[in-house]
């Protein structure tokens, strides 16, 4: 009877070691941070008189600072739209209309943002967005529609500035499973201390340009971009959302899927909205919040920025974490 009962008590205590390392243990996507739309947007300066004949300018009324005071600032996440120049990848919005940008190319952005991740090695990974906008062509013959090499370029630019050892890869996260989807599901993301300081790129198009990126990789092995993607796909880890009422939402969180989605709009909506529309975000659980109006970019007519009820920009997951733990996942001091 002795030796029955001590066995069950070494069970039991067995069980509770093991729950209590996973515990201990949360994984990259049991977190939430703010990010920022459009990240290296400026405001054009004839806006002011502009919203008056073109309705569409008024969202273009923000500007944001520098991405390395945003990071400061608690921004864990940027959109970065690209355009195929002559002289490589332009960062701006609008050509001609709205082509302001706090950094003009691929490589000073992502330059940038190394230089505040090499002095704050113990950050939470960020993510970056990257999206080839279609108007360039139309608006300027000079920049054109990227064909298969253009699409590698991203990766050389990435590279000229990031070490690989310093990306979260898609190949980091499937491991030995035959899909990336299989191994998100199956395994789930890597540790969230076994990727702090590091970076990860999401490639936001879909269509022909993410069928160029996929060929001869078809589950982004060798790759350094997740791309957006329907769950049901082989390569499918992150899926760009962005209206957080998508009722899906929390259970693809639930099932190991990382997501962003957008928060309320104050130059569009009336305040009441823009705080249902974050309350609905942040319940949702997608892992990446964005905005235009971050902290220290408040929006001029209200005061209104983006901050999880903590009143931080990185929390813990309320749909997948495993219990709320008592200290953030990075201690930052919202501005």
């Amino acid at each position: 009877m002795n030796r029955l009962f001590l066995i069950l008590v070494l069970i039991t205590w067995g069980f509770r070691l093991e729950a209590e390392e996973i515990v201990s243990l949360p994984r990259m996507n049991q977190i939430q941070v703010i990010g920022t739309h459009n990240s290296y947007h400026k405001r054009p300066s004839y806006l002011s008189w502009a919203k008056n004949y073109v309705k569409e300018t008024e969202g273009w009324d923000y500007e944001h600072l520098p991405l390395d005071v945003q990071l400061e600032n608690g921004v864990r996440s940027f959109e970065l739209d690209i355009h195929n120049t002559p002289e490589g990848w332009k960062v701006m919005h609008v050509p001609q209309f709205d082509a302001g940008s706090i950094c003009p190319n691929l490589h000073e952005c992502l330059r940038v943002i190394k230089e505040w991740s090499d002095k704050n090695p113990t950050h939470v990974p960020i993510s970056v967005l990257i999206e080839w906008k279609s108007e360039g062509p139309t608006i300027n013959k000079s920049i054109t529609v990227p064909k298969r090499e253009d699409v590698d370029r991203i990766e050389a630019d990435i590279l000229s500035v990031w070490s690989r050892d310093r990306i979260i890869t898609p190949d980091d996260v499937r491991g030995e499973f035959k899909t990336l989807e299989e191994a998100v599901l199956k395994k789930g993301w890597p540790l969230l201390n076994e990727v702090r300081g590091k970076i990860m790129f999401i490639f936001h198009n879909r269509g022909v340009l993410r069928g160029y990126y996929l060929e001869g990789h078809p589950n982004l092995e060798n790759r350094l971009m997740f791309v957006n993607s329907n769950p049901g796909e082989p390569f499918c880890a992150t899926v760009v959302v962005d209206n957080p009422y998508r009722e899906q939402i929390p259970e693809l969180v639930k099932k190991g899927y990382f997501i962003r989605v957008f928060g309320g709009n104050p130059k569009s909506q009336p305040m009441n909205k823009v705080r249902e529309k974050d309350e609905k975000a942040f319940a949702c659980g997608a892992q990446v919040i964005s905005t235009d109006n971050p902290p220290g970019e408040s929006c001029p007519k209200t005061g209104y920025f983006l901050l999880f009820p903590e009143g931080t920009t990185v929390r813990w997951n309320p749909v997948n974490s495993l219990f709320n733990m008592s200290s953030p996942p990075e201690s930052i001091k919202a501005k």
